[in-house]
């Protein structure tokens, strides 16, 4: 018998992406291109590496948690500088373009979301295949949840300060 409704999972899990989703656009509007792969403080990570980190991860959710892999976009861009753990360089060459990343980006993150009302009881109480990421959020669901909603909005942190320190200051709340 499942536990998990999965039009109940979708109405928590799709809102909260959705706003994700719109916050990470609305603070990548206004950085200059030329400014994308600047690095503000020693050590931290700039936008070329942030939002080209997070569009390699939709393909992963499709095919790895959700099971979509029709679903799966070709990556328009090399994600080897990209992965968890690689250090941030400020060799804007190692980077793609904020032209390439945020269009792409979106679309993918747009697919998954429209993709969850779709998911099957089954597939949102599996186990998380990846191994190590499963001791934190053993279900698939659990992971899918974490990667559209806290993943984004952990390195939106990440962006929101980069743009006081370089002087873009804060969104507009108006």
């Amino acid at each position: 018998m499942s536990l998990t409704s999965p039009q109940l999972f979708s109405e928590i899990a799709v809102p909260g992406g959705r706003m994700s989703l719109g916050y990470a656009l609305s603070l990548a509007e206004g950085i200059p291109e030329d400014r994308w792969a600047e690095i503000a403080i020693e050590g931290a990570t700039h936008p070329a590496f942030i939002y080209g980190h997070l569009a390699i991860y939709p393909n992963r959710i499709l095919a790895g948690f959700m099971g979509r892999e029709d679903l799966v976009m070709p990556c328009p861009f090399d994600e080897s500088n990209l992965e968890a753990g690689n250090d941030c360089t400020s060799d804007a060459s190692c980077y793609p373009a904020k032209s390439v990343v945020m269009p792409y980006f979106k679309s993918a993150y747009e697919t998954v979301l429209e993709a969850i009302p779709e998911l099957s009881a089954e597939r949102i109480e599996a186990e998380n295949p990846v191994e190590g990421f499963r001791d934190k959020l053993p279900l698939a669901g659990a992971a899918i949840a974490f990667m559209v909603n806290n993943h984004i909005m952990m390195h939106m942190g990440q962006v929101s300060h980069w743009r006081r320190a370089i002087g873009l200051g804060a969104l507009s709340s108006g």
